[in-house]
C-alpha cells in the first residue's frame, strides 16, 4: 500500500506540466547576444520546476512587434527592448508605463568601426568628413545618437541606412557599400580585418575597455558621452507582481551562475549586477532609459533630419 501511494504521488508530481513563459526577442537571430540569452533561459529551466522559458524571434520595427506580442498574453510572456523603446516611447508608438523591468543582460561593449578614420588616432580621425553615412536597426538608437553626437563635435552631416541587424551592416561595409559607421562587436571586426583592411575601431562605446582591444580607449576616455547599446527584458505591467518578481529572481540568478567572463566572452555584453557597485535591474534600466531620453531629446531635430 505504502510502495502504491508512493508511486501515486510520483506520478502525479511528474504530471504537473510548468508553466510555458515565451520571451518574444525584439532582435533577429543574428544577433551576438542570442547565444548567451538561450543560455541564460536553459539555466533557469533548470534551476526551477516551476516555468519553462522558451525564445521566440520578433525582430522588426524598431523592437515593437515584440511588445506588441507580448501584449496580447501578458500573463505568460516577456519581451526584450533596447534603447530604441525610448525613441518608440517619444513618438507615441508605445506607452512606456506599461512595461517593468524584469532583467537586463546590460550593456554591450561594442566598437565605433569605420572605413574612413585612423585606430591610432580614435575618435578624432573623423575631423573634417563632411558627411557619414551610418548604418542603423533604428531611427534615434544608441548607433544614431553616437554618430550624431561625434558629427555635432566634427562638423560633419549623418546621413542614416537602415539594416536589420549590426551584423548585416558590417557585411556591407565590408563588402565596399557605400556606408561608413557602425557599432558591432569587435570579435566580429576581427574577422574581416583580413578583408577589408580599411575598416578600423576608433573607440568603445561601453564603461570598460574591451578584453579583445584593450589598447582601444573607450568613447568616454575620449571625452564623448554616448549611450551604449543595453538588452534588457520587461513585463507587461498586467502581469501580476508577485509572478514578475519570482520571474526576475530566477533569470538573474541564472544570468549570475553563467557569470560575467562567459557573458563578456560569448557576446561583450557587460551585466550591472557584476558592476561595483552593484545595479539593480530596476536602477539600470532607469538610468539608460533616462540618458536616453536627455539624448533623444536633445538630438531631436538631427534624428529627423538625418533620417
Amino acid at each position: 500500500m505504502k510502495k502504491l501511494l508512493f508511486f501515486i504521488l510520483l506520478i502525479s508530481n511528474l504530471a504537473v506540466a510548468k508553466e510555458l513563459i515565451t520571451v518574444e526577442f525584439s532582435a533577429s537571430p543574428s544577433q551576438p547576444n542570442v547565444t548567451t540569452y538561450f543560455k541564460m533561459l536553459e539555466v533557469a529551466n533548470r534551476l526551477q520546476n516551476k516555468y519553462e522559458f522558451i525564445l521566440e524571434f520578433k525582430p522588426g520595427a524598431g523592437g515593437i512587434i515584440a511588445l506588441q506580442t507580448m501584449n496580447q498574453s501578458p500573463n505568460d510572456r516577456l519581451a526584450t527592448v533596447a534603447p530604441s523603446f525610448v525613441e518608440n516611447a517619444r513618438q507615441g508608438l508605445i506607452n512606456e508605463d506599461d512595461y517593468v523591468p524584469i532583467t537586463t543582460q546590460g550593456d554591450a561593449c561594442w566598437a565605433v568601426i569605420t572605413n574612413i578614420g585612423d585606430t591610432n588616432k580614435g575618435i578624432v580621425s573623423l575631423q573634417g568628413q563632411k558627411e557619414i553615412t551610418v548604418g542603423v536597426t533604428g531611427a534615434g538608437n544608441a548607433t544614431h545618437l553616437t554618430a550624431l553626437i561625434i558629427g555635432k563635435q566634427y562638423g560633419f552631416k549623418v546621413r542614416t541606412i537602415p539594416y536589420k541587424s549590426n551584423f548585416d551592416a558590417l557585411v556591407q561595409m565590408a563588402g565596399g557599400q557605400p556606408i561608413n559607421f557602425i557599432i558591432e562587436r569587435v570579435s566580429n571586426y576581427l574577422t574581416f580585418t583580413d578583408k577589408n583592411p580599411r575598416l578600423q575601431i576608433l573607440g568603445i562605446n561601453c564603461p570598460e575597455r574591451n578584453p579583445l582591444m584593450p589598447e582601444i580607449k573607450t568613447l568616454k576616455e575620449q571625452g564623448f558621452d554616448t549611450p551604449t547599446i543595453f538588452l534588457s527584458t520587461v513585463a507587461n505591467v498586467k502581469m501580476p507582481v508577485e509572478k514578475r518578481q519570482e520571474i526576475s529572481r530566477i533569470l538573474d540568478q541564472a544570468q549570475e551562475k553563467l557569470g560575467k567572463k562567459y557573458l563578456l566572452d560569448a557576446s561583450d555584453m557587460y551585466p550591472p549586477m557584476f558592476a561595483h557597485p552593484r545595479l539593480s535591474t530596476q536602477e539600470f534600466f532607469n538610468r539608460r532609459i533616462l540618458q536616453m531620453k536627455v539624448l533623444t531629446h536633445k538630438y531631436n531635430a538631427d534624428i529627423s533630419e538625418s533620417r
